[in-house]
């Protein structure tokens, strides 16, 4: 057959997979994963996946097979990913209490945490897996995999807060991939700390974009070995989640020093607050980037937040990324003028849909409905009002809980907070603040400070929690924490 006869969806598409392999054979002794416990350089990565390939085959993991990853460890995940890849088997990471979910999974691969409500084949992977005698790559077992072939399966909180199963192929992957590398100093980083943990498609597309490109990513098993690890690795990047930047000039207000080799700081999953601001810019001197961005769409806006300035005070994010468009629309999904306050759709290179078990080909939407109320200025600035799921409504007065939020954090003694409405007593619906309390925490100040502040909208009841639940990427979610404390 005629190469050009063939179909484009079944040609073989590169494989970021390739990418890594070849950085090994290249200089084996390059840097490629450093943690808390020492560096593992792209040769020693290259032998584990091997390792790691022939045992998935032992273990009888075959092309288009659908297999769990519940690896705490950062090394095992990332090299695992990588052999089943290779073997054209589907991977998504997981959470232990994850396993559960109906994503038509043939086995769960798993290290310390035992995956519970998972009926099918458990396998638990340990050291000698990816220990293997050094190999001839081009020996290795590929399979072909098409552009829109299943490759990989990630996990978003989507607009509920539930996890929501997306489905991604080879080309989105290599979309996701090539324009990370376009977001600030991403490019001209050398050493990148990955924040978002691996079963985010974050963290994933984090450490994979880096690490395709020959850098150098590392982890951290905790806020405290932050600050330690940037050090003494030289990191230049830190790619995280806002609420860990609050951990981190937490940690660094602690224990002052070891940051100065960070040339920029890229935060998301909400929105950086002034009080947050303030304190990291106290003890970081680096600009920090606020990012917009989703699993089903990537990135769609990113802006420095000295560019933003008292912008970000009417819900400023970011201007959008070359690759993305987003735009307002009314209720029947027709498009706002600029400036004018809508739900917003999303479009950009390397879409993800739904995944739906049984799935083989992913065809990439159009479009997708982040669950963000907000509007686009004609010079390409985002503004976010709220989420539509979230917004509270007092008497008629809609407010975005970021908005309360933002106030009662500007409060002494406020580590963390969060604001929902619930129906009291009276049936009528009342504002509910969550907080994580520190030293100085008076919560008649902080009543005094909203009264001022937001009027009608001023929380009846102030709850002091020992923990905001967040999800992977540093969100709140509300729901959990309105079933914890009512």
């Amino acid at each position: 057959m005629d190469a050009a006869a063939v179909p484009s969806s079944a040609a073989k598409f590169p494989s970021y997979v390739d990418a890594v392999l070849r950085h090994a054979a290249h200089d084996p002794f390059l840097p490629a994963i450093g943690t808390d416990n020492g560096i593992l350089s792209y040769g020693q990565l290259a032998q584990a996946i091997v390792g790691a390939l022939v045992n998935c085959e032992r273990a009888g993991i075959t092309k288009g097979m659908v297999v769990g990853l519940v690896v705490e460890d950062a090394i095992w995940h990332i090299t695992l990913v990588c052999a089943l890849h290779r073997l054209g088997a589907v991977s998504v990471s997981l959470g232990p209490g994850e396993a559960g979910l109906e994503l038509g999974m043939g086995a769960i691969l798993c290290d310390r945490s035992r995956p519970q409500g998972f009926g099918g084949q458990l396998i638990e992977v340990k050291p000698d897996w990816f220990a293997m005698p050094a190999v001839d790559f081009s020996q290795l077992p590929i399979a072909t995999l098409g552009r829109n072939d299943l490759c990989r399966i990630a996990l978003s909180s989507g607009t509920t807060g539930a996890p929501k199963a997306i489905a991604m192929s080879p080309e989105i992957l290599w979309h996701r991939f090539t324009t990370y590398g376009m977001r600030g100093r991403f490019s001209r980083s050398k050493k990148i700390l990955c924040g978002p943990q691996l079963r985010s498609h974050f963290g994933f597309a984090v450490a994979f974009s880096a690490l395709i490109a020959g850098k150098m990513v590392c982890f951290t098993n905790s806020a405290d070995a932050t600050v330690p690890v940037i050090s003494y690795f030289g990191i230049d990047l830190a790619v995280i989640s806002v609420h860990q930047l609050t951990e981190l000039a937490d940690v660094q207000r602690r224990n002052f020093g070891g940051l100065s080799t960070l040339r920029e700081i890229q935060a998301g999953g909400s929105k950086i607050s002034d009080a947050l601001f303030n304190k990291i810019r106290s003890s970081v001197a680096c600009p920090v980037l606020n990012t917009y961005a989703s699993t089903e769409a990537g990135t769609a806006a990113l802006g420095s937040i000295e560019a933003l300035g008292e912008l970000r005070e009417r819900g400023a994010v970011g201007f959008l990324v070359p690759w993305a468009d987003v735009t307002s629309c009314d209720e029947d999904g027709q498009q706002l003028p600029a400036d004018t306050i809508g739900n917003l759709r999303v479009s950009a290179i390397g879409m993800a849909p739904t995944y739906v078990p049984g799935m083989t080909v992913v065809e990439e939407p159009a479009a997708f409905y982040p669950g963000d109320i907000g509007f686009v200025t004609k010079d390409k600035l985002l503004y976010i009002e709220g989420r539509t799921s979230e917004l509270i409504n007092i008497g008629g007065n809609k407010i975005a809980p970021e908005r309360i939020e933002k106030v009662v954090m500007e409060c002494p003694g406020v580590r963390d907070a969060a604001a929902y409405a619930v129906t009291g007593k009276t049936e009528l619906p009342q504002v509910v603040v969550a907080v994580l309390a520190g030293e100085g925490f008076d919560p008649k100040a902080v009543m005094m400070r909203c009264g001022e502040r937001l009027g009608v909208l001023t929380p009846s009841v102030i709850r002091v929690v020992n923990e905001i639940p967040r999800s992977v990427t540093g969100k709140i979610m509300y729901e959990k924490l309105r079933s914890q404390i009512g």
